[in-house]
Protein backbone atom coordinates (compact mmCIF):
# COMPACT_ATOMS: atom_id res chain seq x y z
CA UNK A 1 0.00 0.00 0.00
CA UNK A 2 0.32 3.54 -0.22
CA UNK A 3 1.57 5.56 3.13
CA UNK A 4 2.99 8.80 3.87
CA UNK A 5 4.32 11.13 6.64
CA UNK A 6 3.69 14.19 7.89
CA UNK A 7 6.29 17.01 7.51
CA UNK A 8 6.11 18.82 10.51
CA UNK A 9 7.95 16.24 13.19
CA UNK A 10 10.39 14.97 10.83
CA UNK A 11 11.32 18.69 10.07
CA UNK A 12 15.45 18.12 11.07
CA UNK A 13 15.85 15.24 8.99
CA UNK A 14 14.83 17.09 5.87
CA UNK A 15 15.48 20.89 6.33
CA UNK A 16 19.03 20.50 4.70
CA UNK A 17 18.88 17.80 2.64
CA UNK A 18 15.48 17.52 0.78
CA UNK A 19 16.60 15.03 -1.60
CA UNK A 20 18.57 12.84 0.46
CA UNK A 21 15.52 12.46 2.78
CA UNK A 22 13.13 11.64 0.11
CA UNK A 23 14.99 9.27 -1.53
CA UNK A 24 15.47 7.53 2.00
CA UNK A 25 11.87 8.31 3.02
CA UNK A 26 11.25 6.61 -0.62
CA UNK A 27 13.34 3.68 0.55
CA UNK A 28 11.38 3.43 3.88
CA UNK A 29 8.43 2.76 1.69
CA UNK A 30 6.62 6.24 1.94
CA UNK A 31 4.70 7.31 -1.00
CA UNK A 32 3.92 10.34 0.24
CA UNK A 33 4.44 13.72 2.21
CA UNK A 34 2.40 16.25 3.53
CA UNK A 35 3.98 19.39 4.14
CA UNK A 36 2.68 22.70 6.07
CA UNK A 37 1.78 25.35 3.67
CA UNK A 38 2.09 29.07 4.73
CA UNK A 39 -0.27 31.39 2.49
CA UNK A 40 0.57 35.18 3.26
CA UNK A 41 2.61 36.20 6.24
CA UNK A 42 1.95 34.54 9.56
CA UNK A 43 4.14 37.30 11.13
CA UNK A 44 6.85 34.58 12.33
CA UNK A 45 9.36 31.89 10.69
CA UNK A 46 8.58 28.40 11.61
CA UNK A 47 11.07 26.31 9.81
CA UNK A 48 8.83 23.13 9.46
CA UNK A 49 6.62 25.50 7.08
CA UNK A 50 7.04 25.83 3.82
CA UNK A 51 6.03 28.65 1.09
CA UNK A 52 4.11 27.75 -1.72
CA UNK A 53 6.91 28.39 -4.27
CA UNK A 54 8.99 26.03 -1.78
CA UNK A 55 6.18 23.30 -2.48
CA UNK A 56 6.64 24.10 -5.98
CA UNK A 57 10.07 23.52 -6.16
CA UNK A 58 9.66 20.14 -4.27
CA UNK A 59 7.79 18.47 -7.00
CA UNK A 60 10.29 17.65 -9.55
CA UNK A 61 11.88 15.86 -6.47
CA UNK A 62 8.76 14.01 -5.59
CA UNK A 63 8.09 12.96 -9.09
CA UNK A 64 11.96 11.17 -9.03
CA UNK A 65 11.23 9.60 -6.58
CA UNK A 66 6.92 8.35 -7.01
CA UNK A 67 5.95 10.41 -4.05
CA UNK A 68 2.49 12.64 -4.20
CA UNK A 69 1.92 15.61 -2.79
CA UNK A 70 -2.03 15.16 -2.20
CA UNK A 71 -2.63 17.01 0.55
CA UNK A 72 -1.20 20.00 2.61
CA UNK A 73 -2.15 21.74 6.24
CA UNK A 74 -2.65 25.34 5.41
CA UNK A 75 -1.90 27.97 7.72
CA UNK A 76 -2.85 31.72 7.48
CA UNK A 77 -3.86 35.10 9.08
CA UNK A 78 -7.41 34.92 6.18
CA UNK A 79 -7.37 31.50 4.08
CA UNK A 80 -10.15 33.17 2.33
CA UNK A 81 -8.13 35.84 1.17
CA UNK A 82 -5.41 33.20 -0.66
CA UNK A 83 -8.72 30.76 -2.56
CA UNK A 84 -6.68 31.84 -6.50
CA UNK A 85 -3.60 30.70 -4.65
CA UNK A 86 -4.83 28.03 -3.09
CA UNK A 87 -6.27 26.37 -6.08
CA UNK A 88 -3.36 27.47 -8.57
CA UNK A 89 -0.73 25.67 -5.96
CA UNK A 90 -3.19 22.81 -5.74
CA UNK A 91 -3.19 22.27 -9.97
CA UNK A 92 0.71 22.77 -9.82
CA UNK A 93 1.76 19.76 -7.58
CA UNK A 94 -1.32 17.84 -7.35
CA UNK A 95 -2.73 18.77 -3.76
CA UNK A 96 -6.70 17.84 -3.47
CA UNK A 97 -6.64 17.95 -0.14
CA UNK A 98 -5.75 20.83 2.57
CA UNK A 99 -6.07 20.49 6.29
CA UNK A 100 -7.03 23.03 8.89
CA UNK A 101 -7.62 22.41 12.60
CA UNK A 102 -10.05 24.10 14.86
CA UNK A 103 -9.50 27.50 17.54
CA UNK A 104 -7.35 26.52 20.57
CA UNK A 105 -10.11 28.70 22.21
CA UNK A 106 -12.51 26.19 23.97
CA UNK A 107 -15.57 28.41 23.73
CA UNK A 108 -19.13 27.83 22.01
CA UNK A 109 -18.61 30.86 19.83
CA UNK A 110 -15.21 30.58 18.94
CA UNK A 111 -16.04 27.50 17.65
CA UNK A 112 -19.37 28.77 16.64
CA UNK A 113 -17.61 31.26 14.19
CA UNK A 114 -14.76 29.15 13.31
CA UNK A 115 -17.63 26.37 11.45
CA UNK A 116 -18.92 29.21 9.84
CA UNK A 117 -15.78 29.93 8.38
CA UNK A 118 -14.53 26.63 7.84
CA UNK A 119 -18.02 25.82 5.74
CA UNK A 120 -17.49 28.82 3.52
CA UNK A 121 -13.81 27.84 3.22
CA UNK A 122 -14.78 24.41 2.14
CA UNK A 123 -17.85 25.52 0.13
CA UNK A 124 -15.69 27.43 -2.05
CA UNK A 125 -12.19 24.69 -2.54
CA UNK A 126 -15.44 22.27 -3.82
CA UNK A 127 -16.31 24.27 -6.23
CA UNK A 128 -13.02 24.54 -7.72
CA UNK A 129 -12.08 20.38 -7.06
CA UNK A 130 -10.61 20.51 -3.79
CA UNK A 131 -11.47 18.87 0.03
CA UNK A 132 -11.03 20.61 2.62
CA UNK A 133 -10.50 18.45 5.69
CA UNK A 134 -10.39 18.79 9.47
CA UNK A 135 -7.71 18.03 11.45
CA UNK A 136 -8.30 17.20 15.60
CA UNK A 137 -6.05 17.60 17.93
CA UNK A 138 -6.26 16.99 21.83
CA UNK A 139 -7.96 19.85 22.85
CA UNK A 140 -11.44 19.11 20.44
CA UNK A 141 -11.68 15.87 21.24
CA UNK A 142 -12.01 16.80 25.34
CA UNK A 143 -14.00 19.64 24.64
CA UNK A 144 -17.43 19.22 23.99
CA UNK A 145 -20.28 20.34 22.45
CA UNK A 146 -23.41 19.65 23.08
CA UNK A 147 -22.40 16.19 24.32
CA UNK A 148 -20.10 15.92 21.00
CA UNK A 149 -16.25 16.55 20.84
CA UNK A 150 -15.87 19.60 19.27
CA UNK A 151 -14.22 18.02 16.68
CA UNK A 152 -17.40 16.47 15.48
CA UNK A 153 -19.55 19.12 16.37
CA UNK A 154 -18.13 21.79 14.01
CA UNK A 155 -17.77 18.54 10.91
CA UNK A 156 -21.54 18.22 11.86
CA UNK A 157 -21.64 22.14 11.72
CA UNK A 158 -20.37 22.04 8.41
CA UNK A 159 -22.91 19.82 6.82
CA UNK A 160 -20.36 18.53 4.54
CA UNK A 161 -18.53 21.37 3.17
CA UNK A 162 -15.65 19.80 4.99
CA UNK A 163 -14.83 16.27 5.63
CA UNK A 164 -12.20 14.97 8.24
CA UNK A 165 -8.68 14.41 8.43
CA UNK A 166 -7.95 12.34 12.39
CA UNK A 167 -5.10 12.12 14.35
CA UNK A 168 -5.88 8.76 16.15
CA UNK A 169 -2.79 9.18 18.22
CA UNK A 170 -4.23 12.99 19.71
CA UNK A 171 -8.12 11.11 19.87
CA UNK A 172 -5.78 8.31 22.36
CA UNK A 173 -4.73 11.10 24.04
CA UNK A 174 -7.74 12.59 24.87
CA UNK A 175 -9.16 9.73 26.43
CA UNK A 176 -11.34 8.96 23.10
CA UNK A 177 -11.61 5.80 21.61
CA UNK A 178 -9.83 5.96 18.28
CA UNK A 179 -11.26 3.13 16.35
CA UNK A 180 -14.67 4.34 17.62
CA UNK A 181 -14.04 7.56 16.07
CA UNK A 182 -13.30 6.42 13.21
CA UNK A 183 -16.41 4.56 12.62
CA UNK A 184 -19.22 6.56 13.64
CA UNK A 185 -17.31 9.49 11.36
CA UNK A 186 -16.70 6.74 8.55
CA UNK A 187 -18.88 8.46 5.85
CA UNK A 188 -16.71 11.67 6.00
CA UNK A 189 -13.04 10.83 7.00
CA UNK A 190 -10.90 11.29 4.24
CA UNK A 191 -7.68 10.87 6.24
CA UNK A 192 -5.92 9.35 8.60
CA UNK A 193 -2.83 10.21 10.99
CA UNK A 194 -0.93 7.95 13.40
CA UNK A 195 0.63 9.10 16.85
CA UNK A 196 1.23 6.95 19.82
CA UNK A 197 1.09 7.27 23.82
CA UNK A 198 2.18 4.97 26.30
CA UNK A 199 0.20 4.61 29.78
CA UNK A 200 1.74 7.88 30.65
CA UNK A 201 0.64 9.30 27.52
CA UNK A 202 4.38 10.01 26.59
CA UNK A 203 4.51 9.92 22.86
CA UNK A 204 6.43 6.40 21.77
CA UNK A 205 6.83 5.56 18.36
CA UNK A 206 3.90 4.07 16.77
CA UNK A 207 3.03 0.71 17.53
CA UNK A 208 4.57 0.70 20.93
CA UNK A 209 2.14 2.09 22.61
CA UNK A 210 -1.41 2.08 23.69
CA UNK A 211 -2.74 2.10 20.08
CA UNK A 212 -4.69 -0.47 18.43
CA UNK A 213 -2.72 0.01 15.32
CA UNK A 214 -4.21 -2.72 13.52
CA UNK A 215 -7.66 -1.33 14.20
CA UNK A 216 -7.14 1.97 12.47
CA UNK A 217 -5.46 0.38 9.63
CA UNK A 218 -8.31 -1.67 8.78
CA UNK A 219 -10.24 0.94 8.83
CA UNK A 220 -8.19 3.11 6.58
CA UNK A 221 -7.45 0.35 4.32
CA UNK A 222 -10.91 -0.50 3.87
CA UNK A 223 -12.12 3.38 3.24
CA UNK A 224 -9.16 3.56 0.54
CA UNK A 225 -8.03 6.66 2.32
CA UNK A 226 -4.43 8.18 2.58
CA UNK A 227 -2.51 6.52 6.10
CA UNK A 228 0.13 9.60 7.17
CA UNK A 229 3.22 9.57 9.99
CA UNK A 230 2.65 11.62 12.38
CA UNK A 231 5.21 11.76 15.33
CA UNK A 232 5.48 15.33 16.75
CA UNK A 233 9.26 13.74 17.67
CA UNK A 234 10.28 11.90 14.94
CA UNK A 235 13.65 10.36 13.01
CA UNK A 236 14.29 8.70 10.22
CA UNK A 237 15.16 5.60 12.29
CA UNK A 238 11.67 6.39 13.78
CA UNK A 239 9.55 6.55 10.34
CA UNK A 240 10.88 3.55 8.84
CA UNK A 241 10.15 1.26 11.82
CA UNK A 242 6.32 2.65 11.33
CA UNK A 243 6.59 2.29 7.65
CA UNK A 244 7.69 -1.28 8.20
CA UNK A 245 4.85 -2.23 10.55
CA UNK A 246 2.42 -0.55 8.21
CA UNK A 247 3.56 -2.32 5.04
CA UNK A 248 3.12 -5.07 8.05
CA UNK A 249 -0.24 -4.78 8.20
CA UNK A 250 -1.29 -4.77 4.76
CA UNK A 251 -2.04 -8.78 4.29
CA UNK A 252 -3.46 -9.18 7.86
CA UNK A 253 -7.69 -10.00 8.06
CA UNK A 254 -8.15 -10.24 11.53
CA UNK A 255 -11.90 -9.70 12.74
CA UNK A 256 -13.34 -10.38 9.17
CA UNK A 257 -16.56 -12.34 7.58
CA UNK A 258 -16.58 -14.11 4.21
CA UNK A 259 -19.60 -13.84 2.30
CA UNK A 260 -19.70 -16.40 -0.63
CA UNK A 261 -22.29 -14.64 -3.02
CA UNK A 262 -23.01 -15.01 -6.58
CA UNK A 263 -23.71 -12.00 -9.63
CA UNK A 264 -26.27 -12.10 -12.15
CA UNK A 265 -23.93 -10.57 -14.79
CA UNK A 266 -26.86 -9.39 -16.66
CA UNK A 267 -29.20 -7.87 -13.97
CA UNK A 268 -26.28 -7.18 -11.54
CA UNK A 269 -28.75 -8.72 -9.07
CA UNK A 270 -25.99 -10.29 -6.36
CA UNK A 271 -27.44 -13.41 -4.42
CA UNK A 272 -25.28 -14.09 -1.07
CA UNK A 273 -24.88 -17.98 -0.48
CA UNK A 274 -23.50 -18.02 2.63
CA UNK A 275 -21.34 -16.22 5.51
CA UNK A 276 -18.39 -17.67 7.21
CA UNK A 277 -17.91 -15.95 10.80
CA UNK A 278 -14.12 -15.24 11.74
CA UNK A 279 -12.95 -16.98 8.75
CA UNK A 280 -11.40 -16.01 5.46
CA UNK A 281 -12.63 -18.33 2.46
CA UNK A 282 -11.40 -17.21 -0.88
CA UNK A 283 -11.04 -18.29 -5.04
CA UNK A 284 -14.32 -19.66 -5.65
CA UNK A 285 -14.40 -22.43 -8.58
CA UNK A 286 -17.39 -23.16 -9.61
CA UNK A 287 -17.48 -26.67 -10.95
CA UNK A 288 -19.49 -28.28 -13.80
CA UNK A 289 -22.71 -29.74 -12.03
CA UNK A 290 -23.93 -25.79 -11.38
CA UNK A 291 -24.19 -27.22 -7.83
CA UNK A 292 -20.46 -27.31 -6.44
CA UNK A 293 -18.36 -24.25 -5.55
CA UNK A 294 -14.63 -25.02 -4.41
CA UNK A 295 -12.42 -22.37 -2.33
CA UNK A 296 -9.51 -22.28 0.00
CA UNK A 297 -9.28 -21.65 4.13
CA UNK A 298 -7.13 -21.97 6.35
CA UNK A 299 -4.63 -23.86 3.87
CA UNK A 300 -7.35 -26.60 2.91
CA UNK A 301 -9.74 -26.99 0.33
CA UNK A 302 -13.56 -26.85 0.93
CA UNK A 303 -16.72 -28.53 -1.26
CA UNK A 304 -19.73 -26.40 -0.91
CA UNK A 305 -23.15 -27.31 -2.21
CA UNK A 306 -25.34 -24.70 -3.15
CA UNK A 307 -28.30 -26.48 -3.16
CA UNK A 308 -28.28 -27.95 0.33
CA UNK A 309 -25.93 -25.14 1.69
CA UNK A 310 -23.27 -26.89 3.28
CA UNK A 311 -19.38 -27.96 2.79
CA UNK A 312 -16.71 -30.04 3.40
CA UNK A 313 -13.32 -31.17 3.59
CA UNK A 314 -11.58 -31.80 0.16
CA UNK A 315 -8.81 -34.55 0.28
CA UNK A 316 -5.89 -33.14 -1.20
CA UNK A 317 -3.22 -35.12 0.28
CA UNK A 318 -0.16 -34.44 1.53
CA UNK A 319 -1.10 -30.28 0.15
CA UNK A 320 -2.47 -28.60 3.46
CA UNK A 321 -0.79 -25.54 3.08
CA UNK A 322 -3.13 -24.55 0.05
CA UNK A 323 -3.18 -20.97 -1.38
CA UNK A 324 -5.62 -19.00 -3.32
CA UNK A 325 -4.34 -20.67 -6.85
CA UNK A 326 -6.82 -23.57 -7.52
CA UNK A 327 -8.24 -24.90 -10.89
CA UNK A 328 -10.29 -28.23 -11.86
CA UNK A 329 -9.74 -29.78 -14.91
CA UNK A 330 -12.01 -29.72 -17.36
CA UNK A 331 -13.95 -32.97 -16.78
CA UNK A 332 -13.50 -31.92 -13.04
CA UNK A 333 -11.84 -35.22 -12.03
CA UNK A 334 -8.74 -33.36 -11.02
CA UNK A 335 -7.73 -30.27 -9.48
CA UNK A 336 -4.60 -28.52 -9.65
CA UNK A 337 -3.44 -26.35 -6.67
CA UNK A 338 -0.63 -24.08 -5.08
CA UNK A 339 0.39 -25.28 -2.33
CA UNK A 340 3.90 -24.55 -0.20
CA UNK A 341 5.26 -28.45 0.62
CA UNK A 342 6.14 -27.20 4.26
CA UNK A 343 9.92 -26.94 3.89
CA UNK A 344 10.46 -23.60 2.47
CA UNK A 345 13.85 -22.91 2.73
CA UNK A 346 13.69 -19.01 2.82
CA UNK A 347 10.01 -18.52 4.01
CA UNK A 348 6.66 -18.99 1.81
CA UNK A 349 6.99 -20.87 -1.15
CA UNK A 350 4.41 -22.15 -3.64
CA UNK A 351 4.64 -25.48 -5.75
CA UNK A 352 1.70 -26.71 -8.30
CA UNK A 353 0.31 -30.15 -7.20
CA UNK A 354 -2.30 -32.39 -9.47
CA UNK A 355 -4.73 -33.81 -6.66
CA UNK A 356 -6.60 -36.74 -8.35
CA UNK A 357 -9.74 -36.07 -6.26
CA UNK A 358 -11.37 -39.84 -6.19
CA UNK A 359 -8.49 -40.65 -3.88
CA UNK A 360 -6.65 -37.97 -2.39
CA UNK A 361 -3.38 -38.22 -3.98
CA UNK A 362 -1.29 -35.16 -4.51
CA UNK A 363 1.48 -35.14 -7.33
CA UNK A 364 4.08 -32.42 -7.73
CA UNK A 365 4.07 -30.73 -10.96
CA UNK A 366 6.10 -28.04 -11.17
CA UNK A 367 10.18 -28.28 -10.21
CA UNK A 368 10.63 -25.04 -9.17
CA UNK A 369 8.86 -22.19 -6.75
CA UNK A 370 7.30 -19.85 -6.18
CA UNK A 371 4.78 -21.01 -8.76
CA UNK A 372 0.91 -19.69 -8.66
CA UNK A 373 -1.47 -21.72 -10.86
CA UNK A 374 -4.00 -19.80 -12.72
CA UNK A 375 -5.12 -21.73 -15.79
CA UNK A 376 -5.56 -25.70 -16.96
CA UNK A 377 -5.95 -25.89 -20.89
CA UNK A 378 -8.99 -27.34 -22.27
CA UNK A 379 -7.23 -30.24 -23.73
CA UNK A 380 -5.98 -31.75 -20.44
CA UNK A 381 -2.63 -31.25 -21.37
CA UNK A 382 -1.04 -27.94 -19.87
CA UNK A 383 -1.30 -25.67 -16.98
CA UNK A 384 -0.37 -22.28 -16.94
CA UNK A 385 1.13 -20.17 -14.21
CA UNK A 386 2.90 -17.16 -12.27
CA UNK A 387 6.43 -17.83 -11.85
CA UNK A 388 9.16 -15.96 -9.98
CA UNK A 389 12.41 -16.72 -11.70
CA UNK A 390 15.80 -15.87 -10.15
CA UNK A 391 17.26 -13.45 -13.38
CA UNK A 392 20.41 -10.88 -12.74
CA UNK A 393 18.60 -8.51 -10.66
CA UNK A 394 16.47 -10.34 -8.38
CA UNK A 395 13.94 -11.44 -9.81
CA UNK A 396 11.23 -11.78 -13.00
CA UNK A 397 7.67 -12.49 -12.48
CA UNK A 398 6.72 -14.28 -15.75
CA UNK A 399 3.75 -16.62 -16.77
CA UNK A 400 5.17 -20.01 -17.45
CA UNK A 401 3.31 -23.20 -19.09
CA UNK A 402 4.34 -26.97 -18.36
CA UNK A 403 2.95 -30.35 -18.95
CA UNK A 404 0.53 -31.23 -16.35
CA UNK A 405 2.89 -34.60 -16.13
CA UNK A 406 5.64 -32.38 -15.27
CA UNK A 407 8.97 -31.79 -17.40
CA UNK A 408 10.38 -28.32 -18.58
CA UNK A 409 9.15 -25.28 -18.21
CA UNK A 410 8.44 -22.82 -21.19
CA UNK A 411 8.23 -19.30 -20.47
CA UNK A 412 6.04 -17.05 -22.11
CA UNK A 413 6.44 -13.66 -21.28
CA UNK A 414 9.45 -11.61 -21.51
CA UNK A 415 10.26 -10.21 -18.22
CA UNK A 416 8.58 -6.69 -18.58
CA UNK A 417 6.46 -5.35 -15.88
CA UNK A 418 4.53 -8.12 -13.46
CA UNK A 419 2.63 -10.76 -15.29
CA UNK A 420 0.24 -13.10 -12.97
CA UNK A 421 -3.32 -14.51 -13.79
CA UNK A 422 -2.67 -17.18 -16.72
CA UNK A 423 -5.82 -18.52 -18.36
CA UNK A 424 -6.64 -20.34 -21.15
CA UNK A 425 -9.88 -19.66 -23.90
CA UNK A 426 -12.33 -22.33 -23.91
CA UNK A 427 -11.29 -23.08 -27.15
CA UNK A 428 -7.31 -23.07 -26.14
CA UNK A 429 -6.18 -20.56 -28.52
CA UNK A 430 -5.58 -18.06 -26.11
CA UNK A 431 -3.97 -16.85 -22.68
CA UNK A 432 -5.52 -13.94 -20.78
CA UNK A 433 -3.61 -12.37 -18.17
CA UNK A 434 -2.22 -8.97 -16.18
CA UNK A 435 0.69 -7.23 -16.57
CA UNK A 436 2.28 -4.39 -15.50
CA UNK A 437 4.28 -3.44 -18.50
CA UNK A 438 2.55 -0.38 -19.27
CA UNK A 439 2.50 0.84 -16.14
CA UNK A 440 -0.81 0.27 -13.89
CA UNK A 441 -2.17 -3.24 -14.15
CA UNK A 442 -4.23 -4.35 -17.23
CA UNK A 443 -5.72 -7.09 -18.79
CA UNK A 444 -3.98 -8.45 -21.82
CA UNK A 445 -4.41 -11.87 -24.49
CA UNK A 446 -1.61 -13.40 -26.44
CA UNK A 447 -1.60 -16.56 -28.32
CA UNK A 448 -1.33 -19.71 -26.14
CA UNK A 449 2.15 -19.65 -27.84
CA UNK A 450 2.88 -16.09 -26.42
CA UNK A 451 2.35 -14.28 -29.31
CA UNK A 452 0.03 -11.32 -31.05
CA UNK A 453 0.40 -9.46 -27.67
CA UNK A 454 -3.12 -7.42 -27.38
CA UNK A 455 -3.71 -5.37 -24.70
CA UNK A 456 -7.95 -5.55 -23.50
CA UNK A 457 -8.43 -3.21 -21.02
CA UNK A 458 -7.52 0.55 -20.50
CA UNK A 459 -9.10 2.35 -17.25
CA UNK A 460 -7.25 4.16 -15.07
CA UNK A 461 -7.16 1.50 -12.27
CA UNK A 462 -5.48 -1.57 -11.91
CA UNK A 463 -7.00 -4.45 -13.34
CA UNK A 464 -6.47 -8.05 -12.27
CA UNK A 465 -7.34 -11.55 -13.19
CA UNK A 466 -9.23 -11.82 -16.35
CA UNK A 467 -11.72 -14.43 -16.51
CA UNK A 468 -13.32 -16.03 -19.47
CA UNK A 469 -16.48 -17.22 -19.62
CA UNK A 470 -18.01 -21.41 -20.56
CA UNK A 471 -19.20 -19.55 -24.09
CA UNK A 472 -15.83 -17.62 -24.63
CA UNK A 473 -18.24 -14.22 -24.90
CA UNK A 474 -17.29 -12.35 -21.98
CA UNK A 475 -14.42 -11.18 -19.22
CA UNK A 476 -14.78 -10.57 -15.89
CA UNK A 477 -11.83 -8.83 -13.93
CA UNK A 478 -11.29 -7.15 -10.56
CA UNK A 479 -10.05 -3.65 -10.32
CA UNK A 480 -8.40 -1.71 -7.15
CA UNK A 481 -8.07 2.05 -7.58
CA UNK A 482 -5.26 3.49 -8.89
CA UNK A 483 -3.26 5.49 -6.10
CA UNK A 484 -4.73 2.99 -3.21
CA UNK A 485 -2.01 0.44 -3.64
CA UNK A 486 1.20 -0.05 -5.96
CA UNK A 487 0.40 -1.69 -9.58
CA UNK A 488 1.45 -5.26 -8.67
CA UNK A 489 -0.03 -5.16 -5.12
CA UNK A 490 -3.78 -7.09 -5.17
CA UNK A 491 -4.46 -7.18 -1.47
CA UNK A 492 -7.29 -7.75 0.44
CA UNK A 493 -10.07 -5.57 2.32
CA UNK A 494 -10.23 -3.10 0.06
CA UNK A 495 -13.00 -0.89 -2.01
CA UNK A 496 -12.75 -3.05 -5.40
CA UNK A 497 -15.34 -3.45 -8.14
CA UNK A 498 -15.71 -6.22 -11.17
CA UNK A 499 -16.09 -5.27 -14.42
CA UNK A 500 -17.52 -6.47 -17.39
CA UNK A 501 -16.30 -6.80 -21.34
CA UNK A 502 -16.35 -9.04 -24.33
CA UNK A 503 -13.69 -11.45 -24.50
CA UNK A 504 -12.03 -8.61 -27.12
CA UNK A 505 -12.28 -6.14 -24.77
CA UNK A 506 -15.06 -4.45 -25.95
CA UNK A 507 -18.22 -2.62 -24.38
CA UNK A 508 -16.36 -2.59 -20.98
CA UNK A 509 -18.66 -1.76 -18.06
CA UNK A 510 -18.37 -1.59 -14.21
CA UNK A 511 -21.13 -4.53 -12.53
CA UNK A 512 -20.29 -3.70 -8.56
CA UNK A 513 -18.28 -1.99 -6.14
CA UNK A 514 -17.85 -3.52 -2.86
CA UNK A 515 -15.38 -4.50 0.10
CA UNK A 516 -12.76 -6.78 -1.55
CA UNK A 517 -9.74 -7.72 -3.15
CA UNK A 518 -7.09 -10.76 -2.61
CA UNK A 519 -8.96 -14.20 -2.51
CA UNK A 520 -12.83 -12.30 -3.95
CA UNK A 521 -12.04 -13.86 -7.89
CA UNK A 522 -8.42 -14.91 -7.89
CA UNK A 523 -9.35 -17.41 -10.42
CA UNK A 524 -12.13 -18.34 -12.74
CA UNK A 525 -15.52 -18.08 -10.84
CA UNK A 526 -17.69 -18.74 -13.53
CA UNK A 527 -21.07 -20.85 -13.58
CA UNK A 528 -21.79 -23.02 -16.69
CA UNK A 529 -24.48 -21.22 -17.44
CA UNK A 530 -21.58 -18.39 -18.61
CA UNK A 531 -24.24 -15.52 -16.70
CA UNK A 532 -23.76 -15.87 -13.19
CA UNK A 533 -20.25 -15.74 -11.44
CA UNK A 534 -19.52 -16.77 -8.16
CA UNK A 535 -16.96 -14.05 -6.14
CA UNK A 536 -16.10 -13.58 -1.91
CA UNK A 537 -16.97 -9.99 -0.31
CA UNK A 538 -15.55 -9.39 3.04
CA UNK A 539 -16.82 -7.52 6.38
CA UNK A 540 -14.98 -6.08 8.59
CA UNK A 541 -15.96 -6.23 12.79
CA UNK A 542 -15.46 -4.06 14.92
CA UNK A 543 -16.23 -2.13 18.07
Amino acid sequence: MRFGVQLFGICPEWAGDLEGFLRKAAAAGCRQIEPCVVFGDLGIEIPAFLKPEDLRAVKPLCDTFDITISSAHAFSRDLTAYMDEMASLSEDVGISQYVIKCPQTYTREAYEDFAAMATNLGLALKARGISLLLHNEDGDIRFKIDGKTGFEWVLDQCAGAVSAQVDVGWALHAGEDPEALLWRNKDRVLSLHYKDFDKDNKEVTVGEGRLDMLACFQFGRAMGIPQLADMDTCDMARLETVMKRLQYLTPQRERTDSILAVIDTVTGEVTDLHRFHDRVIEAPNWLNDGDTIFYNADGRIWRYTISTDTEELVDTGGCVLCNNDHVPSLDNTHLAVSCDPGNSPWGYQSYIYDVDLATGTARQVTPEGPSFLHGWSPDGNELAYCAFRRADKGFRVDILTIPVEGGNETTLTDGVGYNDGPEYSPDGAYIYFNSTREGLMQVFRMDRDGGNLTRLTFTDENNWFGHISPDNKKLLSLAFRKGDLDPNEHLPNMQVSLNLLDADGANPRKLLTFFGGQGSINVNSWAPDSRRAAFVYYELKHR
